[in-house]
């Protein structure tokens, strides 16, 4: 190999390995992706991992007196380390919850790998949080349990009445959307209950919210039966999809989406609603015994405001901040009629929900009528769906309009009368919620801070303040490309808990150091500022530099680092913006400035001849002249990002006339072939472990598969 093709192989290997540099200093992913079934490890020193292979880890409940995190797998339960998920083990931390009557699910055309397995879709605390209550699928039989916190069986003589059969508790099939809840106080006679969204049947023909039987666990003693919603009555549930459950004073609220009945005669449509039910409901004496006397829904409005509004119809995920009932945050996307793909947050208040649940009621007249509000004169007394303390003693007018009039009129108006956040071609999936308080001297400011998972692996970071102001703050590629399935958010660790279908991931909340590496990303974080002295990102405390409501466009002025580079006469020169530029500022506008001596400050205009543009807003300069000379500066929007002194060396294009200077160019050359030959080492190090790290992967994994074959 000649020597101008050698150094090009290691200028190419320079390449590749900066690029790989690049590439991991904003995606969240491990050098080497296979990890062994036992030895958990994590890529980044402030990023923990957990998979004990591809189990579909979707129920996540945090216990934080005990720093455990409980995981709903297929076939298992696990209890993670909060401080530090990659610590737990497969075997020592997990209870085994296998499937039975495994054929008859096979012979019902259901397939044995995954749908005819036990998938854990409930994890609640119970009693005084000594016991966990868990329900499964069980192979299309679904299932539940009660366990100790460290994942052990109750004794025979602790048995808990009402406990075994989890139909219309927990759904039959794992790709169902369900939810639980667990209660203890304000039911009636005072004891636990469990209320839960779900399908009840095997052909999903039965959606129902549900209310298992109430027992006095001290003797045993069923005390009240079970209630539910209406079967069969589009009216009340139609082709639903839950996504949460909550306890709020003396209601319990069901978040979900379903076929919307008020809209059948214009086609089809897809709407999210709230319903809500009175703890203290014993259903009619009469009619109703079964059901609930309190069932009442409404719509959701979650839209782009204007003369025409632009609805995000399909709810995906609700969250409730911990000691906070006075909000919801919900995540929606459009729906499959819509055309386009887009995602959006809304907020709603306790306050505004209630207040539709006052308003006024809705009716069809008839099956080809139009849907219109109920005249107040028509409401009877009292009020239907208004929590008493005998709902058996309701007259049977109140009964039958409830019967027949669930749904309200109004509809649930979004905080601001505007969406948190909106974006076109993006799905998400989940949504957890954290508040942040900063002291800006003197000046507090509250954060809200949006996690919000996506179909595609990332996690949505964003801020929004007093004011309705709101931006994107981050984006982590935090799961390659697989979905996550469920978030949860601790303030006590000050992380951030993520499941996909293969592996669990724990992120720190304020990753400053790790994370940002500028001025201009650490400021627009409402954790993090930057201190101008060290030149390094920090948590934030009173004093370093802080922007996230991006509302002061030169605070990184003076942080911006003025780089020098040298170029010889004809040579191309890049100057660079970022390494990769990051997603949340991939929407500003990105304009570079030249300060000449011959035309001062100007704008750079881009052409195919000499000026470039890189796909990362850099900027390339091609066969630099001495005019050229100067300082360039980046902007990102209105703030100063990077700039760079530009100086032309036009002696070195003339030939060295004297030995000394042909002795200093040979000097420069072997020192920058010294520097080739040592990247060209580092690169082959790098590869070369990530190599024999993959091959022992795969040899692990052959040895696991070995013996589960040998077991069979």
């Amino acid at each position: 190999m000649g020597g101008g093709q050698w150094i090009g192989g290691v200028l190419l290997a320079m390449a590749c390995s900066v690029a790989a540099d690049s590439w991991t200093a904003f995606q969240e992913q491990p050098c080497c992706r296979p990890v062994s079934h036992h030895r958990i490890r994590h890529h980044r020193d402030h990023i923990r991992e957990f998979s004990c292979g591809n189990l579909f880890y979707r129920t996540l409940y945090m216990n934080e007196e005990r720093n455990t995190l409980y995981v709903g797998a297929m076939d298992r339960i696990f209890k993670l380390n909060m401080t530090d998920i990659s610590q737990s083990h497969c075997e020592r931390d997990a209870l085994v919850l296998e499937a039975s009557n495994v054929a008859r699910c096979v012979s019902k055309g259901k397939s044995e790998p995954f749908e005819c397995r036990n998938h854990i879709r409930v994890l609640q605390p119970l009693g005084d949080g000594d016991r966990l209550y868990v329900c499964g699928t069980n192979a299309h039989s679904p299932k539940d349990w009660v366990v100790y916190l460290n994942l052990t069986h109750l004794p025979r003589h602790e048995y808990v009445p009402g406990v075994g059969l989890g139909v219309a508790k927990c759904p039959y099939d794992p790709a169902d959307n369900s939810t639980a809840v667990w209660v203890t106080r304000g039911n009636p006679g005072g004891l636990p209950a469990l209320y839960a969204g779900t399908n009840a049947e095997f052909t999903k023909a039965d959606p129902v919210i549900f209310r298992n039987d109430l027992f006095d666990f001290r003797t045993g003693q069923k005390r009240f039966n079970f209630k539910r919603t209406l079967k069969y009555d589009s009216k009340w549930l139609d082709k639903t999809n839950f996504v949460g459950s909550f306890d709020v004073g003396e209601y319990v609220l069901l978040f979900f989406r379903e076929t919307a009945v008020e809209f059948m005669n214009c086609g089809k449509a897809v709407y999210s609603r709230v319903a809500r039910v009175c703890k203290q409901d014993t259903g009619g004496k009469h009619i109703l015994s079964q059901n609930w006397a309190t069932y009442l829904k409404a719509r959701l409005n979650c839209s782009i405001p204007g003369e025409f509004p632009f609805y995000f119809d399909e709810i995906q995920s609700v969250y409730q901040m911990p000691g906070d009932t006075s909000r919801f945050y919900a995540a929606f996307t459009t729906g499959a009629s819509d055309g386009l793909v887009g995602s959006a947050i809304c907020t709603y208040t306790m306050e505004d929900i209630q207040n539709a649940f006052a308003g006024r009621f809705k009716e069809q007249a008839t099956s080809s009528s139009a849907w219109l509000p109920v005249l107040r004169a028509r409401v009877p007394e009292p009020r239907p769906g208004t929590c008493v303390n005998n709902t058996e003693a309701l007259p049977d007018n109140v009964l039958n309009f409830i019967r027949s009039h669930p749904l309200m009129d109004s509809a649930v108006r979004q905080e601001g009368d505007a969406p948190a956040f909106y974006k076109r071609d993006l799905v998400l999936t989940t949504l957890v919620v954290d508040k942040q308080f900063v002291d800006m001297l003197g000046d507090d400011i509250t954060y809200t801070v949006f996690y919000a998972g996506t179909s595609s692996g990332e996690v949505y970071k964003i801020v929004q303040w007093a004011g309705g102001g709101s931006r994107v703050s981050d984006v982590w590629r935090a799961a390659g490309t697989e979905a996550v399935r469920a978030l949860a958010l601790s303030r006590r660790t000050h992380a951030l808990y993520l499941a996909t279908d293969n592996r669990l991931r724990q992120l720190p909340l304020r990753a400053c150091t790790h994370r940002y590496d500028s001025c201009v990303r650490c400021v627009l974080d409402p954790y993090c500022g930057w201190d101008k002295e060290a030149g390094i990102c920090r948590p934030y405390t009173p004093g370093l530099l802080h922007d996230a409501t991006n509302s002061t466009p030169s605070i990184c002025e003076a942080s911006a680092p003025l780089r020098t580079v040298r170029a010889g006469y004809g040579q191309s020169v890049h100057m660079a913006a970022f390494g990769k530029t990051p997603e949340a500022l991939k929407d500003q506008i990105v304009v570079w400035y030249h300060h000449s001596r011959e035309k001062g400050r100007y704008k750079i205009n881009y052409n195919w001849e000499r000026i470039l543009q890189t796909s990362e807003r850099g900027l390339v300069l091609l066969s630099v002249t001495e005019s050229d000379r100067g300082r360039y500066e980046c902007y990102f929007g209105p703030t100063l990002i990077a700039s760079y002194n530009l100086d032309i060396d036009t002696q070195r294009c003339s030939q060295p006339s004297r030995s000394q200077e042909y002795k200093q160019v040979y000097s420069d050359w072997c020192h920058e072939f010294e520097k080739y030959k040592s990247a060209m080492k580092a690169w082959e190090s790098r590869q070369m472990q990530c190599s024999k790290s993959l091959n022992s992967s795969s040899q692990q994994n052959n040895m696991d598969n070995e013996i589960v074959a040998s077991l069979r």
